[in-house]
Parts: structure tokens; sequence; C-alpha cells
């Protein structure tokens, strides 16, 4: 005979449910952070992306018909060279050695009720990212070491399979074949890294695409000091318990948010019109990043939205 303690059984049921939720918002924020300075450098290179198609983000996800009016900022909108070179991320870093791409294990299907739903893959473990939904069709945003659904953690990323480890052995969790051969799948090449960092990133380049190109070769090599240089956390209703937006507050440079109109505190609802309450929107506008002329931002404000729009050049 067992006997247990209505006290513990108790603050079992009410705080194991909250820990959970506090991990996933942690996961997402990550996420969103990296999509947030994503936008912010335009271009990505050496990634791989590849989502299922989503009858969900098709039709929540879409670019919404007609611009919102955007309010009047003090300065321009306009993201020129001369506004990434004023981002002061200069000094002295030491120089990250890429590491070379694992090979693909050939492990067999796992059993775990587990389904993955999209993929960015990346030679970058600190980059990759897995979307994956659990029995109860509850979507996650996993990076590499994190703890699964079912006591697995994950291992590996690629383009069209993750590895896992359960107890002690590598399984592989695919892209659903059907699904996967209707998945957009874009790899972009950006040729030969420089290898600096964010923070060694000079302010005599001129031209805003070898600005972009710096950033990306950080974001590939260093990611860690470009996705310092901002912080979201998830705000959640507070009636419904849903994924609200995520506050932004100023990393690294304090004064980055206010050079794009952004105050510490704004909350980021939706980008190019996606709403941010979804791991899987927040992959597919991650997917087309490289075509992306304007940056769209909802932001609530103290209670009041706020639109703000910038042109990349």
């Amino acid at each position: 005979m067992t006997f247990r303690n209505p006290a513990v059984a108790g603050w079992q049921a009410d705080w194991l449910p909250r820990l959970a939720v506090l991990a996933q918002d942690r996961r997402l924020a990550a996420l969103v952070t990296l999509l947030l300075v994503v936008l912010l450098a335009k271009a990505l290179a050496g990634l791989t992306w590849t989502l299922l198609p989503s009858s969900e983000a098709e039709t929540d996800g879409a670019l919404l018909p007609g611009a919102v009016p955007v309010r009047a900022r003090p300065a321009s909108a306009k993201v020129s060279a001369s506004s990434i070179e004023r981002l002061h991320l200069f000094g002295e870093a030491a120089k990250a050695v890429p590491k070379p791409a694992p090979k693909v294990v050939d492990a067999p299907d796992t059993r775990l009720n587990l389904k993955l739903r999209g993929v960015l893959a990346s030679s970058n473990p600190a980059i990759a990212r897995a979307i994956i939904a659990d029995g109860k069709g509850q979507e996650d945003a996993y990076a590499v070491d994190d703890k699964l659904p079912g006591n697995a953690v994950l291992k590996e990323i690629h383009a069209d399979r993750i590895l896992l480890e359960y107890r002690g052995q590598l399984e592989t969790l695919r892209l659903p074949k059907e699904a996967s051969a209707q998945a957009s799948t874009r790899s972009v090449n950006g040729g030969r890294r420089n290898g600096r960092s964010a923070a060694a990133i000079s302010a005599s380049s001129a031209d805003t695409g070898v600005l972009l190109r710096q950033y990306r070769d950080a974001l590939s090599t260093d990611p860690q000091s470009v996705m310092d240089l901002v912080r979201a956390e998830p705000v959640r209703d507070r009636a419904t318990g849903k994924l609200k937006g995520y506050r932004i507050r100023p990393g690294r440079d304090r004064q980055l948010l206010s050079r794009f109109g952004l105050r510490a505190g704004d909350v980021v609802t939706a980008i190019n019109g996606i709403p941010m309450d979804n791991p899987l929107k927040a992959l597919e506008l991650m997917r087309d990043v490289s075509n992306l002329s304007q940056i769209s931002l909802e932001v609530e404000r103290n209670g009041s939205p706020q639109s703000f729009s910038f042109q990349i050049e």
C-alpha cells in the first residue's frame, strides 16, 4: 500500500504545469530573439529552412492586406549604413572557430509520440532549431541539448530529420515524407566567413551590403555575440494565459532600441503582419527573411498599439 501526501500532490498539480509553461516560454523567447536579430541583419548564410505546410500559418500568418498606417517617427525610419555604423559594436573579440559539419548518424526511428513540424538547420548548433509537437499536439521550439517530451534530449538538427537521445541511445525523428516533399526548403550560400563576432565589426565600412554581410558572418560564427544585442521575454494575457507577444529590452548596447524608435518594455505582438504567438509562424517568417525589403513591427507600448516600419537598403 502506498501513501500520498495531499500537500505534495496539490503542489505538483499546481506548479508542474506552471514550470512547463516557463520552460516553453524560455525556448520561444530565444527563438524570437534570434528572429529579431536576423531581421535587423536581413541576410543569413549557410542555413537551410524547412517548414511543413500549415493551413493555420497560411491563414493567420499571411501578410495582412492593406498596410497599417505607420506612426510618424522623430527620426528617419530607414535603416541606412550610417545608422548601422552607429551601433557601437566595436572592440576586440576572440575569433570563433567553426566546427566541422557532423555526419548524419543512421539511427533507428524513434517510437516516442512526437512529430517533427519544422526545422531551422545550420552547421552552427547554436542557431539550429526544431519545432516538435508532443502527443497532445502542443508545439514548441527546441535547440540542441534541450530536453524533449518523453525524457529524450535533442542532439542534432538536420534539414529533414533530427537525432534525439533516449535511454542512452540515438534515435531519429523525421519530417513526414509526403509533407517534406511539399515543404519549402531554401539554402543560402554566403561564401567565405571572416570569423568576426559582432563586437569586432568595424565602423569604417560605408556600404550597407558590406555591413549586412558582417552581421551575417558574425551570426554564423559567433551567434551569441549578435543575439546579445537585444533581449526578449514572453508576455501572456492575464485573463486567458495565452501568449500575447514579447517584451524587448536592450542588450549589450543600451542605445540600440532607441535608434530604431523602440523603447525598453515595448511588447512586439506582430512582425510583418505575422502574430508572434506560435513558433511555427516565427520560423515561417525567418524562412523568407533574405527576400525582405521592409520590416514592420506591431508594438504595444503602455497599453497602446504602435506601428513601426523600416526600409532595408
